[in-house]
């Protein structure tokens, strides 16, 4: 199983790795206490993965990404999330 990201393009997925869709269960107080499995996707040997969030075939890849110009080299901020709202 392998999962490729590709520039300025979606997950590459192969080895044939199942797929579905999972939300996070809470608590009374908002905690997070687990995960409960819904959606299951009917997937090939290998697949793609919207990653640019304007596909019309989500969680798949539609080739959105080339027309919204998705750049895909964008990395998350290394700062304590914390932090970065008291500034």
């Amino acid at each position: 199983m392998e999962i490729v990201v590709s520039a300025n393009g979606p997950y590459v997925v192969s080895g044939a790795v199942p797929l579905a869709r999972q939300t996070i269960l809470a608590d009374a107080n908002g905690d997070s206490i687990g995960w409960r499995q819904g959606e299951e996707f009917e997937t090939a040997e290998s697949y793609a993965l919207c990653r640019c969030g304007h596909s019309a075939n989500k969680p798949f890849c539609d080739g959105s990404h080339k027309v919204v110009g998705f750049d895909g080299t964008k990395a998350a901020r290394r700062a304590p999330y914390l932090a970065e709202s008291t500034e």
